[in-house]
């Protein structure tokens, strides 16, 4: 049965608002992978239908919202490109390719000696670490509590922590809107990339990487 109420908070750049029912009752969650295509941004104030479905953390959330007197975006207008934002399959799945290459890249120097196990290790370890930060800020993201700072998060993938960095933003479809962390990412993978590349061809001595790891 489908439910009714105002969309009362919205960030935009998060992604996530709250909408307050018709005939009173909790606010309910709602994220911008369950509101219909619309050919404009949701705003305060927009009339909302909606069912209801449960968030990660057990609580309510609106599934399959649609805004009263939006615009839907055809197929048509898609395909002469009025569409402001690519495919979100195509321009998330680059994240998985990164990671792959930097995965691949750590493996081959292992088994050819040029990447110590203990680095491999490293970048294991710091991965998970990533990955479950990630995972921390989305749910905190979601329900309104204390998040964990952009620096901090690619601080995190600075150490090591880069190829579960960039699985947890495609995985929990985190941070994936904000073109400049998605930029400060992406440079932060190129290095890794040239690091491993150096210490394969020979370039690079673990002892000049060391040198380079601040503290």
């Amino acid at each position: 049965m489908a439910q009714h109420g105002e969309l009362i908070e919205w960030n935009d750049e998060r992604g996530f608002g709250f909408i307050h029912p018709d005939g009173g009752g909790p606010r309910i969650f709602v994220h911008i992978s369950e509101i219909a295509r619309i050919a404009t941004r949701p705003q305060l104030g927009d009339r909302v239908s909606y069912a209801i479905g449960r968030r990660r953390d057990g609580g309510p959330a609106a599934v399959n919202v649609s805004i009263a007197g939006a615009n839907p975006v055809k197929g048509r207008a898609l395909a002469r490109g009025s569409e402001p934002a690519p495919s979100p399959k195509r321009r998330h799945a680059v994240r998985y390719y990164a990671a792959a290459i930097l995965a691949a890249l750590a493996l081959a120097g292992a088994a050819i000696g040029s990447v110590p196990l203990l680095l491999l290790l490293t970048y294991s370890v710091m991965g998970i670490v990533s990955a479950a930060v990630y995972y921390d800020d989305k749910r905190q993201a979601e329900a309104g509590g204390w998040r964990t700072s952009e620096a901090r998060l690619h601080g995190i993938d600075l150490l090591f922590g880069i190829i579960g960095g960039l699985l947890a933003q495609q995985i929990f479809r985190h941070k994936t809107a904000k073109p400049e962390f998605a930029l400060t990412s992406g440079a932060i993978a190129a290095l890794h990339a040239l690091l491993l590349i150096g210490l394969i061809s020979g370039r690079l001595s673990m002892g000049e990487l060391a040198n380079l790891i601040p503290g």
